[in-house]
Order: structure tokens, then sequence, then C-alpha cells
């Protein structure tokens, strides 16, 4: 098996990983500026125990032969280019969600909680999880198609009124509403006060009233966009991921929230929205096992 390093940019974090001789190493997480990218990768790859020869990048933005340039970050990554300045025989490239479409082989039953429903896991699957920006992939008899669905415009204006917020240029793409950025924005429109969002989840955990207010129609939101994708795409399960909603699980499993899911639905569909598996995945790690699912395939 080809020795590999592993890594996982996302807007805030980066994760990695080496897999050497069949063993994935210990998951590290830290934090690191754009210029600091290669200085970074170039220290990882000098350390390794064995020669590497693979370089696997998931990053959140678009995929574009090669090239991605990173929605929440002043960096582009071309594959290319790392495989001539660090020496490798291949960097392969993934969008942050499509390495969590790819995880989903190595994962295991435990690694997801079921919310609602039971279908056979082997169907049209819509992953989607707010975090730096908002990841949204499809699976689509079996082929992976990652989206960069949050930053569609045309459902915003109709959402604030959720929140109470008149439409304004804070909030024109959807992952401006759908992300943990969102959330602080919602939270210092509606009440005047400037919060992160850990401690605006943390207030709602804790039962503070504003901060539920927000993390409820937040939570009611994102299930608006689940019922029309799944309605579009016929989706039979739909996994929620990532660190927000991972924070909010027992708000998101209360009964309030799961009724939802169909509460908006034209009554003619609503049977196709309560027949649809939800789960959510517990993994903290998903893209570094995406880069590793993706790397067996080559």
């Amino acid at each position: 098996m080809k020795n590999a390093l592993l890594i996982d940019l996302g807007g805030t974090n980066v994760r990695h990983a080496f897999f050497i001789d069949n063993v994935l190493s210990k998951i590290s997480k830290e934090k690191i500026s754009d210029k600091e990218f290669i200085p970074f990768i170039t220290k990882l790859l000098d350390g390794a125990e064995s020669k590497i020869e693979y370089l696997v990048i998931a990053a959140a933005g678009p995929n574009n032969q090669g090239f991605i340039n990173l929605t929440n970050r002043n960096l582009l990554i071309n594959s290319s280019e790392l495989e001539a300045t660090l020496n490798l025989k291949k960097c392969l490239l993934l969008n942050d969600w499509e390495a969590v479409a790819f995880s989903l082989s190595e994962m295991k039953k435990k690694s997801f909680l079921l919310i609602k429903g039971n279908v056979p896991s082997n169907k049209n699957t819509l992953l989607i999880g707010p975090g730096t920006g908002l990841g949204v992939t499809l699976i689509i008899d079996d082929q992976i198609i990652p989206t960069e669905f949050g930053n569609v415009l045309s459902p915003t204006k109709s959402m604030m009124e959720s929140f109470g917020i008149e439409s304004n240029k804070k909030f024109l793409s959807l992952e401006n509403i759908l992300s943990g950025p969102g959330i602080e924005m919602l939270y210092e429109e509606k009440f005047g006060k400037k919060l992160s969002s850990e401690k605006i989840i943390t207030l709602a955990l804790e039962r503070n009233g504003d901060a539920l207010f927000i993390v409820n129609n937040f939570l009611k939101t994102l299930i608006t966009i689940v019922d029309d994708l799944v309605l579009s795409f016929t989706c039979k399960r739909v996994i929620l991921g990532g660190a927000i909603l991972n924070s909010l699980k027992s708000i998101l499993t209360s009964e309030k929230i799961l009724n939802y899911f169909s509460s908006r639905i034209n009554p003619k569909y609503s049977q196709l929205i309560e027949e649809v598996q939800v789960d959510l995945l517990l993994e903290d790690e998903p893209g570094i096992y995406g880069c590793l699912a993706f790397l067996k395939t080559k």
C-alpha cells in the first residue's frame, strides 16, 4: 500500500495523519495561517518515519481538475505544483465534503446516531453539515457528487423571516446563515451583541432564551433545506455532520426539532420525508478517513 500524508484543511483547522505500511497514525489537529501551509506540509514530510510518496488533501472549496481555491481561506492548492515542490509521486485533491462521503466506507455502525427513520443505507444519500461554511454532497446511484450549494443565493430572503430579521446584504448566500459565522451574525443582528458561535451554542444548551431562539431557527432553516434537497434528488438517507450539529445533539434530537421535517411539506409529499432515514455522523475526523478511502481507490 502507498505511504501517504493525509490532510483535512478547513477554514479554521487543519488535521493530518500518516498512512504508513497500512497503518493509520493518530490524527492531529492545529491552526495554521495560509502562508504557513507549505512550510507545515514540508515539515511533516521531512519528519515522517518513512518516505512519503502520496499526499491527499481534502479542502473546503470546489475541486477543479487539480486545483482547489479555498472558499474560507486566501489559498489556492495546485496538485501539480505540490508534486514538484515536495518531490511527491502524486498529490490527490478532494472537496472536504466529498471526503466525508468517501469516509462512509471506513465508518462503523457506532459512528452514527440514528435520529429518525430506518431504511437500507445503500440508497441515494444527502450529506450536509454547517461549519466554517456549509458542506453539501450527494451520493446518487453510488456516485459521489460534491456541490457548492452553500453558496447559492436564492433561498435566503424568505429564511430571514424565521429570525424576524429583514433581508440584508450580510445574509446573501445560504452559508451566511447556515454556518458557525452565520450563527454569530444572526445573533448580533437580532440582539445587538457579538458572541462566538461556541458561546451561543453553550448558552442555548443552558436554555438561554435569546441563544435558544437563534439555534432553534437555525435548525429549522437547516431542515427546510434538507427537505428541499431530499425531494429534489429523491434521497432516502440524510447524514448530518460536523462539530456544530454534534454540539447541538440534545436539541437536534428533540421532538420539536424533529417535527420540522414534515411540518412545512405539501401533505402529498410528507410521507416521502417521514420515511427518510436521518443519521448524525459522530466521527470527529471524517475528512481524514475520507482521504484514506480515496487513496485506496487509486
